[in-house]
């Protein structure tokens, strides 16, 4: 699997010089290598298109050993037996790194190829670090998620507001040593002022772990199949009509 990095090497004709700036281009293609698992459901072959839950794990779980990514969340309860009616995808990030965006975007892209994938049911989901990549991954593509679930998590405050359109439901420990509340917190406080469709759950008595509990929890699984991408040219007509409005407030304050 390659992904087109969109850079390339000096230009024959225009060869650096010692002393001398020049412009230069870069062109080549970035081999991506992933392991992960994959879930299908039972009767996989009897729909054209299924949802699809992007699962991805913590710090605690890298390396080149895929059965470490059956320890939390989706992937270890269908180890253990759950069946779920959608397809489950659960990379592995490996040992040292932190999750790429770019790398991920290529997984699923690959994964849309081989399987009956319905384009506007793909959903993200991950804890601790995997938070912090739920988050990030979200930004990187902000019309591609039909909604979100981090856990545990973080990111800029910047990031959000490319996705303020998405269902977005959080979670977080009030106890956690790890990540603090904090870090969720700000960027909830970010959607809820933007008007987003976000929810926050805390609690209150949890450390760094609040994603055992969110996992086990069949509620979260019902909220997140109802949700629907919304088509691009929707939100972004949405979004300019909101700037005009606003333009056009601060227009009328100014007059006053």
């Amino acid at each position: 699997m390659f992904v087109l990095a969109g850079v390339s090497a000096v230009q024959a004709e225009e060869k650096a010089q010692s002393g001398k700036q020049v412009a230069a281009e870069l062109n080549t293609r970035v081999p991506v290598k992933m392991d992960y698992l994959i879930y299908l459901p039972k009767d996989y072959d009897q729909k054209e298109k299924w949802p699809l839950v992007l699962f991805l794990h913590g710090a605690g779980e890298r390396g080149d050993n895929l059965d470490l990514v059956t320890v939390h969340g989706p992937p270890k309860l269908v180890k253990n037996g759950k069946p779920f009616p959608f397809i489950v995808v659960s990379p592995q990030c490996p040992k040292g790194q932190l999750w790429q965006p770019v790398e991920l975007t290529a997984l699923l892209d690959e994964i849309e190829k081989k399987y009956h994938v319905d384009k506007d049911r793909i959903y993200v989901t991950g804890l601790s670090m995997g938070g912090f990549g739920t988050w990030a991954l979200a930004a990187h593509t902000p019309y591609r998620f039909a909604a979100l679930i981090p856990i545990c998590g973080g990111g800029e405050k910047f990031w959000v507001k490319k996705i303020k359109h998405v269902p977005i439901w959080v979670f977080h420990g009030a106890k956690d040593g790890a990540v603090p509340l904090e870090r969720s917190q700000s960027l909830v406080d970010v959607l809820k002022k933007a008007n987003a469709d976000v929810s926050f759950t805390i609690y209150p008595d949890a450390g760094h772990d609040s994603w055992t509990e969110t996992y086990d929890n069949p509620k979260v699984y019902e909220w997140l199949l109802q949700q629907k991408r919304k088509p691009e040219s929707e939100v972004k007509a949405a979004e300019e009509k909101a700037e005009a409005a606003r333009k056009a407030k601060r227009a009328a304050a100014q007059k006053k």
